[in-house]
């Protein structure tokens, strides 16, 4: 006999998300990571939807706030996790000692979506590209943001790539070509995001041409 049968597709976020609740299991869980490559080339609203509510974390590093999933997600983590036994239920239950069910057990039963503090989201986000969506500071309040300033390219073993500029006879320093001309891009636009990385030039067996 020949059926056709729909499954919920787990995606990235979901992958995460069960993967870290299985970790609570644990005496001491592992943490998960979500990794998401230059955020602000997606319109995040969007994206996020719901799960934007549950970024803000508490001091226990879990949501502050739940959110109730649709009915197709909520099957499918009551699925994947209703089984679990988590091992600091009473400790987790006590962060949410206001609610008058018992959290963990509607986190595991798909009532709920609860980011648990094992579960890290972290985002990069290229400030020199013009974002395609604007970020509002409502999204940026929920995550902690650390500049990263520009560096000298790595090579995948570790080493520093030397490329050098090719100018007629004579090859100069990229990275120290680079040094000079953002210290004139710096003064002249006061804007970090202006100025040049290792990467603005691509080189072939390390030599980037004049031209």
């Amino acid at each position: 006999e020949t059926k056709i049968v729909y499954e919920y597709v787990k995606q990235a976020f979901l992958n995460a998300y069960i993967e870290a609740w299985k970790e609570q299991e644990k005496e001491t869980p592992q943490p998960v990571y979500l990794v998401i490559e230059e955020i602000n080339r997606g319109n995040c609203a969007q994206i996020f939807g719901d799960i934007f509510q549950v970024l803000d974390r508490n001091s226990n590093g879990f949501s502050d706030y739940a959110i109730v999933p649709d009915a197709d997600l909520s099957r499918h983590v009551k699925k994947k996790i209703k089984k679990l036994v988590i091992v600091n239920k009473e400790v987790i239950n006590a962060i949410y000692e206001e609610c008058e069910e018992d959290m963990v057990d509607k986190v595991v039963n798909g009532k709920v979506l609860l980011l648990p503090n094992n579960l890290y989201i972290w985002a990069t986000m290229n400030t020199s590209d013009q974002s395609l969506f604007p970020i509002d500071s409502a999204f940026k309040r929920r995550w902690d943001w650390k500049y990263r300033p520009i560096t000298k390219g790595i090579d995948n073993d570790g080493s520093e790539l030397n490329w050098r500029i090719k100018a007629d006879t004579k090859e100069y320093d990229w990275w120290s070509f680079l040094v000079k001309i953002n210290e004139i891009i710096g003064s002249t636009t006061n804007s970090e995001d202006k100025k040049l990385g290792f990467f603005f030039c691509k080189a072939t067996d390390s030599i980037i041409s004049a031209e």
